[in-house]
């Protein structure tokens, strides 16, 4: 019996060798990006942190069970930031922990247009604990003596493009698919590519309710093609609900409220029927909190603006003449379209000057 036993892990650890880990698969990378993509550090320009806890399969003992702290804040005085996070994943008996530092330069392009670069360093340790196993042969010292371990680095990079309300961003997350190959067991890291977009558009015109489609897509050579759909709307920047579709997987809900500066977000998987009776629930919470209110705008809007006086009207009839005439040079624009824009610029001027006059 003792002999069967060890020929078993000794085939258990030979397979764990070719099998490549995996990467946590969490929903709420809509209100927290930085999971996957280091290029999004300090990105908001101000100092904020999310604890998410992911819970697969619940009933069934030895789930997958996923926890991430995140710590992202800017470094302004050189349009970058830097980031901290650590996760603890938790399948059966391996246990993972990942510690990574990141950080991000963001390049303005023009007014309404950043290009962010990011680097993370990750320490990976993973943990087989053996004594925790049930077996029969309880005299097998293989089965029975403690844990094994291995602890390497590893690396992710990420880059993300941002226009008005665009956002696409393209990470690879274990680029070096670490592992110590001198090692009890060999988990070789899988290399990710994912891809993220997405878009806010305003339905209201008083901008308090927004919808924002997200798309994310993830690529390994040795895993079928993934990709998550979701839409979210958002109530006032204070509350969102949504929708999504995980390929091969689930239907998931998202629900979120924001109250100063505290975020809570919540999302439950609706698997298909049969992985709905085979696997049992999945669902994960995430609390965000900021660390004040910053004073500065995002990256992205970050304008260099000092005190000034009041503009005068003058100034803005200059500015809005600017903006007219590059929409001209642009072309494409027919005579109907000129004609109300003349007919437009005529108006705010009148007004302007009627302003003038009764001040």
């Amino acid at each position: 019996m003792r002999m069967k036993n060890s020929i078993l892990i000794i085939l258990l650890f030979a397979c764990l060798g070719l099998k490549s880990q995996e990467i946590p698969f969490y929903s709420n990378y809509t209100i927290n990006p930085i999971v996957y993509n280091p290029s999004y550090s300090g990105i908001n320009n101000e100092t904020e942190s999310f604890i998410h806890q992911r819970t697969q399969w619940t009933g069934f003992k030895g789930s997958p069970v996923s926890h991430l702290f995140t710590l992202s804040s800017p470094i302004s005085s050189i349009n970058s930031g830097f980031g901290f996070s650590i996760q603890n994943d938790q399948r059966g008996l391996f246990n993972s922990i990942t510690g990574s530092l990141k950080y991000a330069y963001h390049a303005k392009i023009n007014v309404n247009s950043t290009l962010s670069f990011g680097l993370g360093v990750d320490i990976n340790n993973r943990i087989l604990r053996i004594n925790e196993s049930t077996v029969k042969d309880i005299d097998d010292p293989l089965l029975t003596n403690g844990s094994i371990s291995e602890t390497f680095l590893d690396a992710s990079f990420g880059i993300n493009y941002q226009f008005n309300s665009l956002n696409i961003g393209i990470s690879i997350p274990q680029v070096l698919e670490g592992g110590d190959k001198n090692s009890d067991f060999n988990i070789k890291n899988t290399r990710y590519i994912i891809g993220q977009a997405s878009y806010l558009f305003n339905v209201s015109k008083s901008n308090k309710i927004k919808i924002e489609p997200i798309v994310l897509t993830r690529y390994s050579a040795n895993i079928p093609f993934q990709y998550d759909v979701n839409t979210l709307l958002h109530f006032k920047n204070m509350f969102h609900i949504g929708a999504g579709y995980r390929s091969n997987y689930a239907i998931n809900f998202h629900l979120g409220i924001k109250y100063k500066n505290v975020q809570i977000a919540y999302m439950h998987d609706f698997a298909n029927v049969n992985n709905y009776l085979n696997n049992g629930l999945s669902h994960e919470i995430t609390l965000g909190y900021k660390f004040g209110i910053s004073k500065q705008q995002p990256f992205i809007n970050n304008l260099e603006v000092e005190e000034q006086e009041p503009l005068s009207s003058e100034k803005i009839k200059t500015i809005l003449n600017l903006l007219i005439d590059e929409f001209f040079e642009s072309g494409g624009n027919s005579p109907e379209e000129i004609k109300r824009i003349e007919i437009m610029k005529e108006s705010i001027f009148n007004l302007l000057e009627s302003m003038d006059k009764n001040k």
